[in-house]
């Protein structure tokens, strides 16, 4: 076994929480993969699980490392399909986070970053959405208003009004 392979099956077996904010890049971008891989098999929204992974996306989607945040964004867009309404709860923090992070990344991260809003859309948290849209607007970096507004044009495209 190699060095690297040593270094990433060593914290597989560490708590999630350790391994997704590990000092190490690569174990924190391969506990997200592996997180959503997780998410991805679970099929029931009253699943344990996905109350134990609601509160680690406020950190890990404002990730500094580019890859790992893709990542990160990869396993919220993975937790937001399985989980149900109650996972709202968790939807203004990480909204937030997303808004001060990702909407100024790379094309691909955007893109995903707006996945996730619509999600959070669907799962019934329009006030955090909205409340992120707001300070997305009013960001002085013109980079992140045209994502912002971009996602505000399809989500009231895709949704029925009575939501907003």
């Amino acid at each position: 076994m190699s060095e690297k392979e040593k270094l990433l099956q060593e914290p597989k077996k560490l708590p999630w929480e350790d391994r997704l904010f590990h000092k190490n890049w690569k174990v924190r971008n391969e506990a997200n993969i592996d997180l959503a891989a997780l998410c991805d098999s679970i099929s029931d929204p009253k699943d344990p699980r996905i109350r134990e992974f609601g509160p680690f996306f406020e950190k890990t989607v404002a990730e500094s490392n580019a890859p790992v945040q893709e990542k990160a964004l990869d396993a919220l867009i993975a937790y937001l399909r399985a989980a149900d309404a109650d996972a709202g709860r968790y939807a203004k923090e990480v909204c937030r986070a997303i808004v001060a992070k990702c909407l100024t990344g790379r094309p691909k991260t955007v893109e995903k970053a707006q996945a996730s809003f619509m999600l959070w859309i669907e799962l019934e948290a329009v006030d955090a959405f909205l409340d992120a849209m707001e300070k997305a607007i009013k960001n002085k970096v013109a980079k992140a208003v045209v994502p912002a507004i971009d996602v505000m044009f399809q989500a009231l495209r895709f949704c029925p009004l009575k939501e907003f």
